[in-house]
């Protein structure tokens, strides 16, 4: 609710765009001693978004409801400051909050009716319109602000006459503005100008400048890239600044404040300190003459910078090759150190596995097995370990034999192992394969019951007379052919 002593400026948001309502709904808070913090903050959050509502026009496409949701806002802020925290504080608050949403909602749903308008206000605020033109800038917002009100009531034709009059008002704040900005020292030249009569005295210069200023004015006034005009008005400055100069000079000169003898001595020094620098020798009696051996040192001068400028271009492009094939080569240095690291650690992988194949080869002897490297698995081939004829029990006089076994194993932590079984030929094929399981899950037993090993990395399988490694005609084959055979995935390859 709006109180008596908002009256006065309630009735200047009315007519100036809600500049009052929001300046007090965003004050700081200074609240009373019994102001609660959370209160507070729920307030503050509020504002903020009151603000950032602000910031996106929310206030001029949805003015109605953000006023209201200001309004309570306004009178929140109120009786928090007076130490009145109370239910109605809180209503206060849910209201805010409701008109705000319903404001931000109308917003978005009106903005594709305002795009061309907010493109030429986003315009004039980049020109800086609301403090350089500040008048017009202040009529357009009011004109958008009523074609959000009408917007609001659902006038779509009036909504559009609206934004169309907003269009063209930022946009003669935002040449106001650029004017301002760009050609405001060229006019306060130009006016200096004039009063000295420079328009008699110094008719060029100050005809330039006048070129230059009609030129900035046509480029404001087709909105074009402020780099054109901003050239242009300092080009004018510089032009009304010289007619200036000169009309003041002719000025003293007819007031005899300054006789032409001086000042064709003060021009003739001028050209004998730059016939100096340009290592020219002054000619008194011809200053023309002077002036274009100066001017020849001057071109001189110029094209030796040009060489140069051409020289250091190509020692750079020359530098910018050199650096291109220095990175090139470090490229392919740090490949080569990769490779060479790489084969490196490949070559100790293969001499350490050598040696532990060594290593491992010298445990057993003939009679107990032997040791094959196959890819990257280690095969303990162990012809001594043996069963009596249809039995898997493992005899103790076999545990030095398994013992080394266990040394293997523990030399290569982290392996993975197969234990396979293995018959001859004679008798029944099924009864060979059931016989080579028995044999090799005892083996899988022992080992897991000495070795701390996780029974997940150790695999029991019999193959029967599948894989004979010798003739089953002899008792000598047959022999060979009845063994375990300890299969160890090495790790790391």
């Amino acid at each position: 609710m709006i109180t008596e002593d908002m009256t006065e400026d309630m009735t200047f948001v009315r007519l100036g765009g809600l500049v009052a309502a929001v300046a007090v709904a965003s004050c700081l808070l200074c609240p009373g001693p019994a102001a609660g913090q959370e209160g507070a903050a729920s307030l503050q959050a509020l504002e903020a978004r009151l603000g950032q509502a602000r910031e996106s026009a929310v206030h001029l496409l949805a003015p109605s409801s953000f006023e209201e949701a200001a309004d309570r806002l306004e009178d929140a802020s109120r009786r928090l400051r007076g130490g009145r925290e109370d239910g109605r504080f809180e209503e206060l608050l849910d209201e805010a909050g409701r008109w705000l949403e319903a404001a931000e909602r109308s917003a978005v749903a009106g903005r594709p009716h305002f795009m061309t308008v907010l493109a030429a206000r986003d315009e004039a605020r980049a020109s800086e319109a609301e403090t350089r033109a500040a008048q017009g800038w202040a009529r357009a917002e009011d004109e958008l602000e009523t074609a959000g009100r009408r917007l609001e009531r659902e006038d779509m034709e009036d909504v559009a006459v609206r934004a169309s009059r907003a269009t063209t008002l930022y946009r003669r704040a935002t040449r106001a503005a650029r004017r301002d900005q760009f050609l405001g020292a060229a006019m306060q030249a130009r006016t200096a100008a004039l009063n000295a009569g420079a328009s008699e005295l110094s008719p060029n210069a100050f005809g330039v400048g006048e070129a230059h200023l009609a030129s900035a004015e046509a480029e404001i006034e087709s909105l074009a890239p402020v780099e054109g005009p901003a050239r242009a008005g300092e080009a004018a400055f510089a032009a009304f600044t010289r007619a200036h100069r000169i009309a003041a000079l002719f000025d003293s000169v007819r007031r005899r404040h300054v006789t032409v003898e001086r000042l064709i001595d003060e021009h003739e020094a001028d050209l004998s300190r730059l016939a100096e620098a340009a290592d020219v020798a002054p000619l008194r009696s011809n200053a023309g003459e002077t002036t274009a051996r100066i001017a020849g040192a001057v071109s001189r001068l110029r094209a030796d910078n040009e060489r140069l400028g051409a020289e250091l271009a190509d020692e750079r492009a020359r530098a910018s090759e050199l650096d291109g094939r220095l990175a090139s080569l470090e490229d392919r240095l740090a490949e080569f150190e990769q490779r060479f690291t790489g084969a490196r650690d490949e070559l100790l992988a293969v001499r350490e596995r050598e040696a532990r194949l060594r290593e491992v080869q010298g445990l057993f002897t003939p009679s107990e097995g032997e040791v094959l490297l196959v890819g990257d698995r280690l095969v303990l081939r162990l012809f001594g370990l043996t069963f009596e004829p249809a039995r898997a029990e493992i005899d103790e006089a076999l545990y030095p034999l398994l013992t080394k076994v266990q040394r293997v194993i523990t030399t290569f932590p982290g392996a993975s192992l197969r234990i396979e079984g293995h018959t001859d030929a004679q008798g029944g094929t099924r009864g060979n394969q059931a016989l080579s399981q028995r044999r090799a899950i005892a083996v899988r037993e022992h080992i897991l019951a000495r070795v701390p090993i996780p029974s997940s990395r150790v695999e029991a399988t019999g193959l029967g007379e599948e894989r004979p490694i010798a003739s089953n005609e002899t008792e000598e084959g047959r022999a060979r052919n009845r063994r375990i055979e300890i299969v160890i995935n090495l790790p790391g390859n």
